[in-house]
């Protein structure tokens, strides 16, 4: 009998309310992908569970016969930190999806991983609080720490590490800790809360959040202005960082992804002139200060910007805004006219000092032209961050190569500038081969010392981030 089988047969002995078996065919399909261009993995079972107590038994006896363990809640991950790599199980949070508890006097509220940010800022509406970090449409908070998200409310609010006060996280071997109280600050120990962000399920498994809040603004509006070049609105944006402005968002599409945008919409009164733009959402505890911001903006665009306009009501932000919503979605409609081909995005995430902005978007234009490949560009300008979107064939390997070689040579460019290979999406499988080349080999080897003192077996999302041994280059 297999370790899994052993593992499963021992896990039904338990009969433990919480937790639910599935071995069939359509739910392994089901959860055998992310929303990544990586190929699909199906697990050898889905194990579902509902409280902490569930996922601290399913991880001890998991240890107990070394059972690799991928979390799982949306599967919305662009790097393919769900993927089931080793034949283990998917262990699926999905029904974890509690708001426990909102401490609207103390500006927090406590979450289950399964908790969709959207789900939570709809609950948060009648308290007048909202949590800062926006990615994904279909994210859950569990993926949400693993990576270390942000969106496009980082400028103004910084990423996930910023805005968790604590954890609650089950180790490999189904210990149960709290890595710190609700205290806005402390200097207790060391600061395990932000060990386990960004380490993508390989250190522990979230198993309840608390998340510090904010005051939903009270005054706020949209404003938009298109430039004649990526370069010039990278450019403005640089100005309008340095400034000081404090925008709520500060946001480029560049003028192919507005292309994509409009084939989506039918009414040709509302589709939007296709030239790069920036989007940035003004807001204030006043309306002067609201106007404020939106001078300074519009003193940045000068000249050079044309369609600069600002909304007039809240669907009219609504409107505007869905430019940058629909991004992603739409950029496949570029090359909806090449029939009986399949598609797939390939999603870059470097991020650069502000300062390097512009040279890293104007380098980036020219690889994408160089490659001869299709690929919108949206940036979380603010904070120097910005996606490549490469549409290509998902059965042609020469394109899906090019497409690959462009993101390294992105990267590369980044960490020339001083940046980073990924801004928000995480290592995940794709970019394991990038992360030596930003931190170089003594910080891999702190983080397979971490690695494996919290999980000696290797069954937390192995395969993951980092390989556990070096490579031999024998």
């Amino acid at each position: 009998m297999s370790n899994l089988n052993k593992f499963l047969a021992e896990l039904k002995a338990k009969n433990a309310k919480d937790v639910r078996i599935q071995t069939d065919a359509r739910t392994l399909q089901r959860l055998s992908h992310d929303q990544s261009y990586h190929k699909a993995r199906a697990p050898g079972a889905v194990v579902g569970v509902a409280s902490e107590a569930a996922v601290s038994l399913v991880m001890a006896l998991a240890h107990k016969h070394a059972v690799p363990v991928v979390p799982f809640a949306a599967g919305s991950s662009l790097e393919g930190q769900t993927l089931a790599l080793d034949h283990g199980i998917i262990l699926d949070f999905s029904d974890m999806d509690r708001v426990v508890a909102v401490h609207t006097e103390d500006l927090d509220c406590v979450v289950e991983p399964g908790v969709g940010w959207g789900e939570l800022k709809e609950a948060l509406k009648p308290t007048g609080l909202f949590f800062p970090p926006d990615p994904g449409a279909a994210a859950c908070i569990g993926g949400m720490c693993g990576t270390n998200c942000s969106g496009t409310l980082a400028f103004r609010y910084g990423t996930m590490k910023d805005n968790v006060l604590s954890l609650r996280v089950v180790l490999a071997d189904g210990t149960i800790i709290k890595t710190r109280n609700r205290a806005v600050k402390s200097s207790a120990g060391y600061d395990l809360t932000r060990l386990f962000i960004g380490s993508e399920g390989t250190l522990g498994l979230v198993t309840q959040a608390t998340l510090r809040l904010r005051r939903i603004p009270t005054h706020s509006n949209v404003i938009v202005a298109q430039f004649p070049t990526l370069a010039s609105s990278a450019a403005t944006v640089q100005h309008l960082v340095q400034s000081g402005a404090p925008f709520l968002r500060l946001e480029i599409i560049d003028d192919l992804c507005i292309k994509a945008v409009n084939n989506e919409i039918e009414d040709p009164k509302l589709k939007f002139a296709e030239l790069t733009t920036i989007m940035a959402e003004c807001a204030g505890t006043s309306a002067d200060a609201v106007t404020e911001q939106i001078n300074t903006f519009k003193a940045a665009c000068g000249s050079i910007a044309v369609n600069v306009t600002l909304a007039t009501n809240e669907k009219e932000a609504d409107r505007l805004w869905n430019l940058r919503k629909r991004a992603f979605f739409s950029a496949p409609s570029l090359r909806h006219h090449e029939k009986g081909k399949e598609w797939s995005t390939i999603v870059t995430d470097v991020a650069v000092p502000i300062s390097r902005l512009v040279d890293i978007l104007v380098a980036t234009k020219k690889l994408v032209a160089d490659a001869k490949l299709v690929s919108p560009i949206v940036a979380h300008a603010g904070d120097g961050n910005f996606h490549c979107l490469m549409v290509v064939d998902k059965n042609d390997p020469d394109e899906f190569k090019r497409a690959k070689d462009v993101r390294d040579e992105m990267a590369r460019l980044a960490l020339k500038m001083q940046g980073t290979c990924t801004g928000e999406h995480g290592i995940g499988i794709g970019k394991m081969h990038l992360l030596e080349e930003e931190l170089g080999e003594g910080a891999l080897q702190v983080m397979r010392k971490v690695k494996k003192a919290l999980d000696p077996k290797n069954i937390l999302n192995p395969g993951k981030v980092f390989l556990l041994e070096k490579p031999s280059k024998l």
